[in-house]
């Protein structure tokens, strides 16, 4: 994670220097990125840089965290709301608002896929394993009242059904982030639609 002088840095700079970061990352990956062309866009010289960040994997890793910490912070997510006549409508409402931030700032969902050196330590503690397990633990609430409800399998172990969800929102981003420009608001609506009804035919519960 970035090095305290960053931290004092006013929050204009800052976001000026991890946009550029998520937009080079987004586009070109983590291995092709170019560091000399983020520093280019965020106006900063290769020297302040490292008086800002150890090296590539950590500017990486900390405008992976910031982006994914600023989505989930504003998640609009209260799993009372998941009834059983509103289960898969929550679902949809929960993927629109992804869908529009990322068409909003497309380079937010470009991060995540930009396939980046992650340290295992990073997943086990720290800032980035907390967001990992915000939304494992929110994943796990709601198949657990999906469950409750009858309306998704009990046939299949609880990590295997969160690593089958996790499976078919990463192709799905994938595919999202590809046809980015040509989505409409109208487009978006249809993909997070598109998506529920995936897990609900994949997640419903075996009929005898």
């Amino acid at each position: 994670m970035p090095r305290p002088r960053f931290e004092k840095l006013s929050a204009e700079k800052q976001t000026r220097i991890l946009e550029a970061a998520a937009k080079e990352f987004a586009v070109h990956g983590y291995e092709a990125a170019s560091l000399n062309r983020i520093l280019e866009q965020a106006e900063i010289s290769k020297g302040a840089a490292y008086y800002y960040f150890d090296d590539k994997a950590d500017l990486y890793t900390t405008t992976l965290h910031h982006y994914l910490e600023a989505l989930w912070a504003e998640l609009p997510f209260d799993i009372d709301r998941f009834s059983a006549d509103h289960f898969w409508s929550e679902v949809t409402a929960l993927y629109q608002y992804l869908f529009t931030r990322y068409h909003e700032r497309p380079w937010a969902l470009g991060i995540t896929k930009a396939g980046g050196p992650l340290p295992a330590i990073s997943l086990l503690e720290g800032p980035l394993a907390d967001l990992r397990d915000s939304a494992e633990g929110l994943m796990a609430q709601i198949l657990k009242r999906g469950r409750d409800l009858g309306l998704i399998r009990d046939d299949l172990p609880d990590d295997l059904l969160q690593l089958l969800v996790m499976g078919v929102d990463d192709a799905q981003d994938r595919w999202f982030y590809a046809h980015r420009d040509e989505m409409s608001d109208a487009d978006i609506a249809a993909a997070a639609h598109r998506r529920t009804d995936t897990l609900r035919r994949l997640l419903a519960p075996a009929t005898v």
